[in-house]
């Protein structure tokens, strides 16, 4: 990943150089100017890959011969070298979550779009996969209070789940809260709450 690295700092130095470039002198700005030009230019060279990335189920890259990784995350429209590291450190969390072929697939079939919504998608697997474990040990032990800490930590996952199922919900549907205030006139005094009147 080293032309990763290389990439990200040319990147930055044709910030600086386009943050300095001088305005009170019209040669030396169009001169800073085209040298940040040329390192982003460098910059994407380096980033973009040696072969053509091919995108499988789930959202996944299929990774080219010469990359060392099991799955390969489709970060941009236009994959490139920066996706490899976040990819792959993506699908080997989830792998060694024992969780990989039930990530991918709760990730393909939710549509799940962008790195955020596909980690979701990630940790509601591996919270699913280790609320069932925890009911399974919970069946078999035979001491009761151990038995209803296991039930009872299985149900606090199965709660983090949905909370990560309507969040992702809310992400997919950009779904918001709204407050409506209401303005109401009212002729005479105006009196909030409870009344009791007495004699009438």
């Amino acid at each position: 990943m080293g032309d990763v690295k290389k990439a990200i700092q040319y990147q930055r130095e044709a910030e600086r150089k386009r943050a300095l470039a001088p305005t009170n002198d019209p040669f030396r700005r169009s001169f800073d100017l085209q040298w940040a030009d040329g390192l982003e230019e460098d910059a994407k060279a380096l980033l973009k890959p040696d072969t053509e990335i091919e995108i499988g189920s789930g959202g996944e890259i299929i990774p080219p011969p010469p990359v060392d990784a099991s799955g390969l995350e489709v970060v941009l429209r236009k994959p490139d070298l920066l996706n490899l590291g976040a990819s792959t450190q993506r699908t080997d969390l989830i792998e060694k979550a024992g969780v990989l072929d039930l990530a991918i697939e709760t990730s393909h079939e939710s549509n799940a779009k962008g790195p955020i919504q596909k980690m979701i998608t990630h940790q509601l697997a591996s919270a699913h996969k280790r609320a069932l474990e925890l009911m399974a040990e919970a069946s078999s032990i035979k001491d009761p209070d151990l038995s209803s800490k296991k039930d009872r930590a299985a149900a606090r996952m199965m709660e983090a789940f949905s909370r990560g199922a309507l969040t992702l919900q809310r992400l997919q549907t950009g779904a918001s809260q709204v407050v409506t205030v209401q303005h109401l006139q009212v002729n005479g005094p105006a009196v909030i709450g409870n009344v009791t009147t007495r004699g009438g």
